[in-house]
């Protein structure tokens, strides 16, 4: 099945239900091939040399604050970071071009580093630092209206948050912070629309792609600690066990499955929720050592419900690293390896006869 429907089946079904008249398409063509010729009135190499010219200009500014040795004075640092986000923000909102965008962004992230740089030199405390990036990226977030800052911000954030976490917590907050991160993710892309209508707006999409990558990467690192003794001379702190994370991460998956079944108008049909509830528990119960397969099939569901190639992406990647954890983890006997073979199979072709339902009630609607 499409992704995304094109603009022809678009404006034939509204036409089919009598929204608009039939010559809008005509009208629809126009207005698009006006707006593309502003928007790539450049070539592509032309904007990538412009953004690289940018970059390099930023890189430029930057060497020249070192060769004056302002690194070594945290104060006067500190207010060269704050005009260098202030005068970002204020560059980023007032002019246009893949060059400013690109010079705007690039300080706005070197005032950042100077100002965390500060903080860590004058206060000599990772929470301190930890705790000054949620607030800048909260900032950022907020006032810095560029769509790549707006993913960055989010994953600061979320880092940040998760070391905290760990400091408070130890790996009890890891798995909490994982917890409220899947929560938060499915939330965002459940109320999706209503959200891009209210103050959020274009950050809805940044994001949610920020928690697709934070949540399952605290969920790999963890696999990681658990599976080389090395990594405990870094990381020290007792998880969860995982089957209760993976059953916490099921029940998340089971909300947002019914909330997709809703919007689709498919929650009184058994035929439908029936199989898919079985295939989580199916999913889950075979799971129980390793969360990250649920987090990802989680990711796909979601990337097929919002039709978001990205996510499909990140979930089919997280899908076959989390994948080749659990098969070559040395606990599991061949015959659970080969059972969890056949289970996996079966969950995909229930998955394949759900979308293949729901791709022919559209079209038939559509007709």
């Amino acid at each position: 099945m499409a992704l995304r429907p094109s603009m022809r089946e678009v404006l034939r079904g509204l036409v089919a239900e009598g929204q608009v008249d039939a010559e809008v398409e005509a009208r629809a063509r126009t207005a698009l091939e006006v707006r593309q010729r502003t928007m790539n009135a450049s070539p592509w190499f032309v904007k990538a040399l412009a953004g690289l010219g940018a970059w390099m200009s930023a890189g430029f500014l930057l060497s020249f604050l070192a060769c004056v040795g302002l690194w070594k004075e945290e104060g006067l640092l500190l207010v060269v970071g704050v005009l260098l986000c202030g005068g970002s923000i204020a560059l980023r909102r007032q002019t246009e071009g893949p060059f400013m965008e690109q010079l705007s962004l690039s300080t706005c992230l070197a005032g950042m580093g100077s100002i965390l740089s500060a903080v860590g030199e004058g206060t000599s405390s990772d929470v301190t630092v930890a705790l000054v990036m949620v607030g800048l990226c909260a900032l950022m977030l907020a006032y810095f209206p560029d769509v790549v800052l707006y993913f960055l911000a989010t994953l600061g954030i979320c880092l940040a948050l998760g070391f905290l976490a760990h400091k408070a917590l130890s790996g009890l907050g890891v798995d909490l912070f994982v917890v409220l991160g899947a929560a938060a993710l499915c939330g965002l892309l459940v109320f999706e629309p209503r959200l891009r209508k209210g103050v959020p707006g274009d950050r809805v999409g940044p994001m949610a792609f920020a928690l697709a990558c934070a949540v399952p990467g605290w969920l790999l690192f963890r696999n990681l600690v658990g599976m080389q003794d090395g990594f405990h001379y870094l990381f020290e702190g007792d998880f969860l066990p995982p089957v209760a994370l993976t059953v916490t991460l099921a029940l998340i998956a089971l909300w947002t499955g019914w909330q997709v079944l809703r919007e689709q108008g498919l929650d009184t049909d058994r035929g439908v929720w029936l199989p898919a509830a079985g295939a989580l528990v199916l999913l889950t119960g075979m799971t129980l050592s390793t969360p990250g397969l649920l987090v990802a099939g989680l990711m796909l569901t979601l990337g097929f419900h919002r039709r978001s190639r990205v996510m499909l992406g990140l979930a089919v990647a997280f899908l076959l690293t989390f994948g080749s954890f659990y098969y070559y983890d040395l606990r599991l006997t061949l015959l659970a390896k080969a059972l969890a073979l056949v289970g996996s199979g079966l969950v995909l072709l229930g998955v394949r006869q759900f979308f293949q339902r729901r791709s022919s009630a559209v079209l038939a609607e559509a007709r």
